[in-house]
């Protein structure tokens, strides 16, 4: 369940940020923060659990350990780089100011790459059989 936090935060933060730059509207840049903090704080729970998670595929599923590592790897990088970019703004606040376009289209690409992540991730549900119980 912690997985979906991540995938819908991280979104919103790349549109809001969008329109904090576009607009100037300070709620857009609080939004955006709060977001990027709450994908965050969920994506480094959900990657202890995708830990925890791993240790059951090694044992019950060895064929599907490599799609897991990239699909784990992929999401790590993704909240590595957005908690580098959350304690920018961290350091910011509360006095937040607009991203910059190059930061706009850093989040896009990190969001970009975390759909892939994810469609690896769905993929060893639907195809793997990983987290269904017989």
């Amino acid at each position: 369940m912690l997985i979906h936090f991540p995938s819908a935060l991280f979104p919103m933060d790349f549109v809001c940020s969008f329109l904090g730059f576009y607009t100037g509207n300070i709620s857009f840049v609080s939004t955006s923060f709060y977001a990027m903090a709450g994908g965050v704080a969920l994506g480094a729970l959900a990657i202890i659990a995708g830990v925890a998670d791993l240790i059951t595929v090694v044992k019950d599923k060895p064929t599907a350990v490599k799609k897991v590592l990239i699909h784990g790897g992929i999401n790590t990088v993704v909240i590595i780089a957005y908690s580098v970019l959350a304690y920018i703004a961290y350091k910011q606040y509360p006095q937040l100011t607009a991203d910059s376009l190059s930061k706009i289209i850093i989040k896009g690409c990190l969001v970009t790459f975390m759909i892939v992540g994810n469609y690896i991730g769905g993929s060893l549900i639907l195809k793997d059989k990983i987290g269904i119980e017989k």
